[in-house]
């Protein structure tokens, strides 16, 4: 694999070796990127159709289209990583399926936090197996570049290989599950290759919904899932850009359950988030407010402007986040 870093840097000041938000040890089980495969790729309008929630639906202004933007305007030929060789994706298939098929409760605003590819496809699986409807919700803010520093072909290949059921229009009571990419933050600690696009985002409070609507919504508790909690589940935090949201989610009520992908191996999910301990985000120092992470991401967050290329085949002009 192509090295894609300058010289490792020190963690960010203030940072604490007992706070370990997903994307610190996010690398070190990360799966390599597939390879690609040809695809027929539909045409931006073709695939937000794929994914676009009723226009009634409580959850629609949430979701971001950054991603799905970068598809051409016609449908064209391209290659795009092959996310069914990501062993990942066939476990977040099956456990979604697992999750939504007796039901999701209908207080719960799930929060995905996995690797792109693998997010999608749970949430797509939730939305097959569940007897009610359920509203996908992406927030994807980046664009595939051809020297990209994290893989977005490969959350894109999930959007346009798989295809949600969708709610429908005047249907009331659909449960919201926001799609997040793990790997938005990823390689938090290192100095990217100056060769590379840095097409790394971060998400705020104001991609999520107030705690005033969700409660009004009747939503009392939100699910926050990444792939594991690692080797110290209790001292195991939300990622950097979720804390603030957390925060003012839990001084508002509400309840937060973290768990992860590991804890749902169990032919009883639903019982294992039922006996989950809630969890209470303390105040402290994160990523987002790290002047030396931006300066390590070369004169600002994103970085120069991206152009998804599709390994030649398709080119747009785009940004990096």
């Amino acid at each position: 694999m192509q090295t894609k870093f300058a010289v490792p840097l020190f963690l960010f000041a203030g940072s604490c070796a007992t706070v370990r938000p997903p994307s610190v040890d996010f690398l070190a089980r990360a799966e390599a990127v597939p390879a690609s495969q040809h695809l027929l790729l539909p045409s931006s309008q073709r695939a937000f159709a794929a994914w676009q929630l009723p226009a009634d639906d409580p959850w629609v202004r949430f979701s971001k289209w950054t991603l799905l933007s970068s598809l051409g305007d016609q449908v064209s030929s391209g290659e795009l990583p092959d996310i069914r060789q990501l062993r990942l994706v066939e476990r977040a298939e099956r456990i979604g399926a697992r999750l939504a098929e007796p039901g999701l409760p209908s207080d719960t605003l799930w929060i995905i936090d996995l690797r792109g590819a693998a997010a999608v496809a749970l949430g797509n699986a939730m939305s097959h197996a569940a007897p009610h409807p359920v509203s996908l919700i992406m927030t994807f803010n980046n664009w595939p570049a051809e020297s990209e520093l994290i893989p977005a072909e490969e959350t894109l290949a999930a959007l346009v290989t798989l295809r949600p059921r969708l709610p429908e229009l005047g249907v009331l009571g659909s449960r919201p599950v926001f799609l997040l990419d793990a790997w938005r933050l990823a390689y938090r600690e290192q100095e990217p290759d100056e060769a590379l696009i840095d097409n790394r985002y971060y998400l705020t409070s104001s991609d999520f919904p107030e705690p005033a609507q969700l409660q009004e919504r009747g939503i009392r508790r939100i699910v926050y899932l990444t792939e594991t909690l690692g080797t110290d589940p209790e001292h195991s935090v939300e990622e950097d850009d979720l804390h603030e949201t957390f925060l003012r989610y839990t001084q508002s009520g509400l309840q937060i359950a973290m768990l992860g992908l590991d804890e749902l191996d169990d032919p009883q999910p639903q019982v294992v988030i039922t006996r989950r301990r809630f969890y209470i985000p303390r105040p402290r120092p994160t990523l987002v407010l790290s002047p030396a992470f931006y300066a390590r991401s070369r004169g600002g967050f994103g970085g120069p402007r991206a152009r998804p290329t599709f390994h030649g085949v398709l080119h747009r002009s785009g940004h990096g986040g």
